[in-house]
């Protein structure tokens, strides 16, 4: 196992979906506790919620016997996070207090938005399930006492995760005609209710002191700057060959402006590269089961036999950027077969597209097994060995959640010959000592959730004899091949990308 720490230069840029121009305009002075978010209005909460780059699941925690599905959105820290509930009385987990929980997590909290409806609604459905406000709350009140109690026991649930560091409190929000309320109660019962303009900015400088949060990264991860808006203006301000931005770290001169031959794409130019792709691609339809995986294939230039690489999307889904990984895949000598993993899962039995936005598609996760997750990313296996052009050498390659299961399915089909890891967590030891393959990992260090796991990971898999390698790269956060404008998150993608493709090369030829 080699482990790898990068410390490499340049100031670092680290932009937000949501600007806060009060706090950009802000000089710190000593103690002072600066805001790096707001109180959403309910209108943006979908904005919020399908474009921030934080990284967000719905999670199932067991109250007994039934499944209580719960929001949460994690912090960008290198060190543990304490968590805050947040609820919004007599809206379930509404869209708007889940963009709330967003913001909440750009304060460095884990943000936890438990849905005591979970399962109550029509066909089985949760909060999103009702028809209207006037239903959610007459299920609420049905539900009475029973949702305090699958709260609490969400609460203790969050408590216990990994990257939380014991430290717990409480948002409960009640909305009127009048304006919101917030109630914010902490651990050792002091609590603090506020309404009105600062109602925000009180209670996270009361959680602050209450909790002593204070995040823990390279540089602060939180810069109040809008994340969208700074890069079109760069993209439009400056050509191809210009120098890096000041104040940016330098990383790959291609992006956001372009892109590098020997670099994949990051969000702004994921579209403009499938566009002018040469390659051959298709889209296919695998059966599995009652399901129709529906599948982005993409083929290395000329007719001769090639690797297969699986490539296991990101929670978000199977979007541009993701099939833009198969294309650089493509344009390295590799088949890339690409699953959609929402397949049949959409409205009307639709796949990732038909789906309103991420933040939707990302709500059908909790419903999908992890067993049938491996089964759809088998059958894409098997196809995809099945090819004609395929030359019996394997491998997987995943991000975020795909990450994850990259290193598992290394344990589950023990016949790959190599697995790639881009910020995923480690699977069981039990699967661990059924893996063959030589498996490699890239990590950012604001990233604590996932990048805690990457030692242990490694001690447990050199005590089994296994091959794991891994690379953490300081000041970049989760998810930094996608968002690589973000921190050291260039630097990052130009020295992870050139090692991963080395490693398929030298374990697949």
């Amino acid at each position: 196992m080699q482990r790898s720490v990068l410390f490499l230069c340049g100031a670092a840029t680290i932009a937000l979906v949501l600007a806060v121009s009060a706090a950009r305009s802000a000089t710190p002075v000593a103690n002072q506790i600066v805001i790096h978010s707001s109180l959403p209005p309910e209108a943006d909460a979908k904005k919020i919620l399908n474009s921030t780059h934080r990284h967000r699941e719905w999670l199932n925690v067991p109250v007994e016997g039934a499944d209580v599905r719960s929001f949460v959105v994690y912090p960008e820290r290198a060190d543990k996070a304490p968590v805050v509930l947040l609820t919004d009385d007599n809206h379930g987990a509404s869209d708007w207090v889940r963009a709330v929980a967003d913001q909440a997590a750009a304060e460095g909290y884990i943000a936890v938005v438990p849905d005591p409806l979970s399962g109550l609604g029509p066909r089985g459905g949760d909060t999103d399930s009702f028809p209207n406000g006037a239903s959610i709350i007459s299920a609420l009140d049905r539900l009475g006492p029973e949702s305090a109690k699958r709260n609490h026991a969400v609460a203790a649930f969050a408590a216990a995760l990994g990257p939380a560091n014991g430290k717990i409190a409480s948002m409960e929000f009640s909305r009127s005609v009048e304006g919101t309320r917030v109630r914010v109660s902490l651990s050792d019962r002091r609590t603090m209710i506020r309404s009105g303009s600062r109602a925000w900015q009180d209670s996270i400088e009361f959680l602050n002191r209450g909790t002593g949060n204070r995040p823990i990264a390279g540089t602060n991860p939180d810069v109040p700057e809008d994340h969208t808006a700074h890069m079109m203006m760069a993209q439009a301000a400056q050509p191809p060959s210009a120098p890096a931005l000041p104040g940016r770290g330098r990383g790959p001169l291609g992006y956001p402006m372009g892109k590098l031959p020997n670099l994949p794409a990051g969000l702004f130019t994921a579209k403009s590269t499938l566009l002018h792709s040469k390659l051959r691609r298709e889209w296919v339809d695998i059966p599995v089961g009652d399901v129709k995986l529906h599948t982005w294939v993409e083929y290395p230039d000329g007719d001769g036999k090639a690797p297969l690489v699986l490539v296991m999307q990101q929670a978000p889904g199977l979007d541009d950027w993701q099939r833009g990984i198969a294309d650089q895949l493509a344009l390295e000598g590799f088949i890339a077969v690409a699953p959609d993993l929402y397949s049949g899962m959409g409205p009307n039995g639709g796949n990732y597209d038909s789906f309103e936005g991420v933040d939707a598609a990302m709500r059908s996760l909790a419903r999908l097994s992890n067993d049938e997750m491996l089964r759809r990313y088998k059958a894409a296996y098997a196809w995809g060995m099945a090819l004609p052009r395929a030359s019996g050498k394997s491998a997987t390659m995943g991000f975020c959640l795909g990450g994850g299961t990259s290193f598992e399915f290394a344990g589950v089909v023990p016949e790959i010959n190599a697995a790639v890891v881009f910020y995923g967590g480690a699977p069981t030891e039990a699967v661990m000592a059924k893996i063959k393959a030589p498996v490699i990992g890239f990590y950012g260090e604001n990233d604590e959730r996932v990048t805690s796991t990457a030692a242990p990971a490694a001690e447990k898999m050199k005590a089994l004899g296994k091959s794991f390698e891994y690379h953490v790269y300081p000041q970049a956060t989760h998810a930094f091949i996608m968002f690589q404008d973000m921190g050291h998150n260039a630097e990052a993608t130009a020295d992870s990308w050139p090692r991963a493709i080395t490693f398929l090369k030298r374990n697949l030829k």
